[in-house]
């Protein structure tokens, strides 16, 4: 139906929605501004662009071994519970940074000592977000009734992006006015307010999957995102621009050596592809990806290898920080997709289970990115690593593209899509 002007804030008239919303926007700030900090800092005292890739391995392993634990526990008990506890207890994490980097300056600890201590404080966060992820993103639907869903939807993506635009700002403007005690302390604040918007929520009782064993359950959520086409090949062409465009963790690289602009532009450029993907949620809300979905999948993948290779190029500041908005734009088509296939798709008892295998495939997506460029950055400089990582997803780009030729000739309907991937097609 049309939206009025509160049509608009439909989702936001309920109140526990609105709750979720606080404490979504708290953990991205807190998120983004802990982690750019870190990693600045890191690089300050190493100039090792590996450290900063050994930073999102030591958060990735636990992630992923815990995520499908965390997915279970999402369908078989009480995810909100879940959520509450696991939240406010990562709340603990920016202060012992704070710590743990203060001991460093009174010279009470080396520095392999320090860099123990950041990996270990990692893994931490790991376990946690392993443990939470799943029921905070299996929580919305039951928070808002069906009308208001894709309201629900689009709201949460563009806080999402506010707090990825703000994020990364905010934490370039503290880290280089009040230092990183300061940065860290507000960290922990946002946490803390976040935790309250959590318990804050009303009781409720959540529909509960069969008593069967992990495995069992497990594999039928596999089985169930495996058995569409457009899911399948989703997944796997987000993974391949995830694998080698993840040029996040070289950003600090590229600021201090290479761009020349510190700890603010620093917060620019990792502010830049959220802004873009902020431009591109508001122009998605008017004409739907969703339409020849495949189609637009391909050509944002394709653009985002090709944005890459040009920032890897590029010597100016304004340029870089421009190519990295359209990728953040590119990005945000493919990812509405996966998300409204995840979302819309599975029965409400398999939620948890597929909401834990959307953050594994992310996250690790993600975070093998950003270990492989920092890695490739580590023997061959930054630049040519990301020309690399460029090019190897613009082939996989285009043998994807002549692989799926048919999905791209097919109608617009889930029931097409939902074909399982060994089904012969015929034409």
């Amino acid at each position: 139906m049309p939206l009025s002007h509160s049509g608009a804030f439909l989702a936001f008239r309920y109140r526990d929605f609105s709750l979720l919303s606080l404490n979504q926007l708290c953990l991205c700030l807190a998120v983004l501004i802990q982690e750019v900090v870190i990693s600045y800092s890191l690089y300050q005292l190493t100039q090792n662009p590996l450290s900063l890739g050994l930073v999102a391995l030591a958060e990735l392993i636990p992630f992923i071994c815990l995520s499908l634990l965390g997915g279970h526990w999402a369908d078989r008990f009480n995810r909100q519970k879940i959520l509450q506890w696991g939240f406010s207890c990562s709340a603990a994490i920016p202060l012992l940074f704070i710590a743990l980097f203060h001991a460093y300056q009174q010279q009470a600890i080396p520095q392999g000592a320090l860099l123990l201590g950041i990996y270990s404080l990692m893994f931490c966060l790991g376990i946690l977000r392993g443990i939470y992820s799943p029921s905070f993103n299996s929580l919305r639907p039951f928070l808002v009734p069906e009308h208001a869903y894709a309201n629900a939807s689009a709201w949460t993506a563009m806080i999402w992006q506010i707090g990825a635009i703000a994020g990364p700002l905010c934490a370039g403007l503290l880290f280089s006015q009040f230092g990183l005690a300061s940065a860290l302390y507000f960290v922990f604040a946002l946490c803390c307010a976040g935790s309250i918007a959590l318990y804050a929520l009303s009781a409720r009782e959540f529909p509960r999957a069969s008593a069967q064993r992990m495995a069992e359950s497990l594999k039928e959520a596999l089985l169930f995102a495996l058995r569409h086409r457009l899911m399948f090949w989703a997944i796997l062409l987000d993974l391949a621009t995830a694998l080698f465009c993840g040029i996040a963790v070289l950003l600090p690289v590229f600021a201090e050596d290479i761009l020349h602009q510190g700890a603010e532009g620093l917060g620019i450029l990792r502010a830049a592809p959220a802004a873009g993907s902020c431009l591109m949620m508001l122009c998605l809300t008017l004409v739907s990806p969703m339409q020849h979905a495949w189609r637009n999948m391909l050509m944002a993948s394709l653009g985002i290898a090709c944005c890459t290779l040009a920032f890897a190029l590029s010597p100016f500041f304004w340029l870089s920080a421009a190519l990295l908005a359209a990728v953040g734009a590119l990005d945000s088509i493919s990812m509405v997709i996966r998300q409204t296939l995840f979302q819309q798709l599975p029965p409400k008892a398999l939620l948890g289970r597929v909401a834990a295998l959307n953050g594994i495939l992310v996250t690790s997506g993600n975070q093998f990115g950003a270990l492989h460029a920092s890695f490739m950055a580590r023997y061959f400089t930054a630049v040519p690593a990301t020309l690399i990582g460029g090019g190897i997803c613009l082939l996989i780009g285009c043998a994807s593209l002549m692989r799926t030729r048919d999905l791209l000739k097919a109608p617009d309907s889930h029931d097409r899509y939902a074909l399982p991937t060994t089904e012969k097609q015929s034409r």
